[in-house]
């Protein structure tokens, strides 16, 4: 990887002294050497209960959305629902028969992406309903992500979070630059990880992280990573609860819908601020607050994706 110094905006005034070589500084945290370097990582758990939807049942709720059809609106969804006529199977007799035969094949046999890829055809790629997937899959392949930075586009991720199931566990492991120069190695193991899961999930990811990881990884010469599914809840939490929620920001979605309010959690814009302020006085202490923050970031997706599921398939 090429030296971080060069890698980040000119704008962002750093101070970054040498540290001490023989302390983490971050309780929990051990250092990491990777052929990039070192950083920090630190592992924390969270247990849920198991939560389980079978593929079969997601697909016999698409099948019973006709407006996957070209032509097919919700009122004439409706009409045609009037009649009885409720499965896309349903529309073997009527004008719509030969797109609506096409899209049940898809939805009947194709993969999960395949069917993915119907929703985003008819303009409902961010559709609820597709979150089923993520709890038929084997949830040892979903990566719950999210990432720190210094606020501004091209420089540094301060801090990777990236969560994964044990069982019913969910294991959090945070890699964490105690100097700027660490971000390759951080980069690195959060590539390993990439690499082990092929499905991601994330909030606001689709906008933010996962563009951002990509824009740190190609300044480095290195493999952008591409999600085989990429489950985004930013889109459909508002879907879900965007008409009784006062906005849609993490924070608040864990409030008002998952009744779990964080207690002294540092609120997202002032992590920079923060980061820079440890840059300046080297003061560990600094960064407990924003290491938390994320961890809880990437521990509440899980639970917010299956209250989703639960939402959509009870």
């Amino acid at each position: 990887m090429q030296i971080l110094e060069h890698a980040f905006t000119p704008a962002v005034n750093l101070k970054t002294e040498m540290r001490s070589q023989n302390s983490t500084g971050i309780s929990g945290a051990v250092e990491i050497d990777t052929p990039d370097g070192m950083c920090l990582g630190k592992e924390t758990t969270h247990s849920y209960s198991d939560f389980f939807i079978s593929e079969e049942v997601i697909r016999e709720r698409c099948m019973r959305e006709l407006t996957l059809v070209p032509g097919i609106g919700p009122k004439r969804a409706y009409e045609y629902q009037r009649k009885g006529l409720t499965n896309l199977t349903d529309l073997k007799h009527t004008c719509r028969r030969e797109p609506a035969e096409e899209i049940a094949d898809v939805i009947g046999n194709g993969t999960p992406g395949e069917i993915i890829r119907v929703f985003q055809d008819a303009h409902r790629g961010n559709d609820p309903l597709l979150l089923g997937f993520s709890h038929a899959l084997p949830k040892e392949e979903l990566l719950y992500f999210d990432i720190e930075t210094l606020g501004m586009f091209q420089s540094p991720i301060i801090l990777f979070g990236c969560g994964v199931w044990k069982g019913n566990e969910l294991k959090v492991t945070q890699y964490l630059l105690r100097d700027i120069e660490e971000e390759p190695a951080a980069l690195y193991l959060t590539g390993q990880i990439f690499k082990k899961h092929a499905h991601v999930v994330t909030y606001n990811g689709k906008g933010f992280d996962i563009p951002y990881l990509n824009n740190r990884l190609a300044y480095y010469g290195e493999k952008m990573v591409i999600p085989a599914l990429h489950f985004d809840l930013l889109y459909p939490t508002r879907r879900l609860y965007g008409a009784r929620v006062s906005n849609c920001c993490l924070g608040t979605i864990e409030t008002q819908v998952l009744q779990i309010p964080r207690e002294d959690d540092l609120p997202g814009y002032l992590v920079p601020a923060y980061y820079q302020n440890y840059l300046r006085t080297r003061n560990f202490r600094v960064l407990d607050p924003i290491v938390k923050h994320n961890e809880l970031d990437v521990a509440n997706l899980a639970l917010l994706l299956r209250t989703e599921c639960e939402a959509v398939y009870g």
